[in-house]
Formats: structure tokens, C-alpha cells, sequence
């Protein structure tokens, strides 16, 4: 009887060992045509998100938004032209809305406030794959619905994922922060961060970006 459990379990060690082997060799070979599905199937699934249609505005005087964009609505467009993104920037960070694009973490600030302003994305091809080949000086655009700000990249850091610290909300300057799972190209649940710190060097008050 032990003898033949023993038989079973081998072969069932066997069979997720090749059946593992086979899904590794897949996703090798067709790497590139499974990160463009996703990638379509995201655009596809964005236009179900929502676009704010409030009136938002700044009150440069104040330093502060006049009428907040709700929770999980588009308020701004990030690009960033040393990696080739552009990409919708949302209200809120949860695993639901980062899917969309950029999510803005609530407790922070938004561009032209004068504080932190914390921006997170998955670590997908279409999103912040490339955040690491960012260099200082590199630029940040984030186009709101408010207005124009310009970033300029003076920072990069790896981090835990516990470590707070490292995401400081504060008010005396503008900084971005932007963050992602790193490593960028590996699988599975990552303990670590890759955290772009820019500064602010320019913003133009008006406009809309275009939805």
C-alpha cells in the first residue's frame, strides 16, 4: 500500500514538473503576443473607466483644487518621452484602477498644490515596465484637466515595500514620486520598489488634456 502511494506521488511530482516546464517554455516563446493581448484587452477595458466631467479647477492663491475628481475617475494624462508613455492617470490606487493606467494615491497631493504628489502603476510593458531607465533629468508631463506641470527627474531609489519613509508626503516643495514592482521583469509577488523622485520646474494654468 505505501509502496504504491508513493508510486502516486511521484507521479503526480512528475506531471506538475512538466506541466510547470511546459507553461514556462510557452510564455518564453510567445512572450512578446501575450504582452500585446494584454495590452489590447486594457485599452479595450479603459473605456469603461471613468473621465471627470466636473469643473475642476486651481486656485493658485490657495494652492488648492477647486472641486476634486471622484474616486477612480481620469484627471490628467502622464507622459514621459524618454520611454515612449502615455498613459491615463486615475484617482485612487487600487489594484482595480491601476489596471486602467496610473493611479493617484488619495493621501497625496495633485499637481500645482505645492506638496507631494504619489503616482502608482502595475509593472506591465504598457505602464511602468520602463520606469527604470529613467535618468536624472529626465522629464515628467502630467497634463490635468486643470493645467500643465512639468517634472524633472532628480532621483531614483530601490526599495521595500514596507519602507514608508521613502514615499514622504510633505508640504514646503512639489515632488512626484512614481513607483512600481521591481524587479520590472520578473514574476510572481515582488517585496521591492522602484521609486522615480522628480521636481517640479514649470506649470501652465488652463486646458483640458485630450480625453
Amino acid at each position: 500500500m505505501l509502496k504504491k502511494i508513493r508510486g502516486i506521488v511521484k507521479s503526480l511530482a512528475v506531471s506538475f514538473f512538466f506541466s510547470f516546464l511546459v507553461i514556462f517554455v510557452v510564455f518564453l516563446g510567445f512572450k512578446d503576443q501575450i504582452n500585446t493581448m494584454v495590452s489590447l484587452i486594457n485599452k479595450m477595458v479603459i473605456i469603461e473607466a471613468k473621465t471627470s466631467k466636473k469643473d475642476i479647477k486651481i486656485d493658485k492663491v490657495e494652492k488648492r483644487l477647486v472641486n476634486y475628481p471622484s474616486w477612480g475617475e481620469e484627471w490628467a494624462k502622464l507622459k514621459i518621452k524618454d520611454i515612449n508613455l502615455d498613459i491615463p492617470v486615475f484617482h485612487g490606487d487600487t489594484l482595480d484602477i491601476i489596471k486602467y493606467g496610473a493611479g493617484h494615491y488619495s493621501g497625496s497631493y495633485f499637481p500645482g498644490e505645492g506638496s507631494s504628489i504619489i503616482l502608482a502603476a502595475h509593472n506591465s510593458p504598457e505602464h511602468f515596465y520602463h520606469l527604470p531607465e529613467l535618468k536624472d533629468g529626465s522629464e515628467i508631463v502630467i497634463e490635468a484637466v486643470y493645467g500643465t506641470y512639468k517634472y524633472k527627474v532628480y532621483d531614483t531609489k530601490i526599495i521595500k515595500d514596507t519602507d514608508e519613509e521613502s514615499l514622504p508626503i510633505q508640504t514646503d516643495k512639489e515632488i512626484l514620486m512614481m513607483y512600481t514592482c521591481y524587479p520590472v521583469d520578473s514574476l510572481g509577488f515582488k517585496d521591492k520598489r522602484f521609486v522615480v523622485y522628480a521636481e517640479l520646474v514649470s506649470e501652465s494654468v488652463g486646458g483640458e488634456h485630450d480625453k
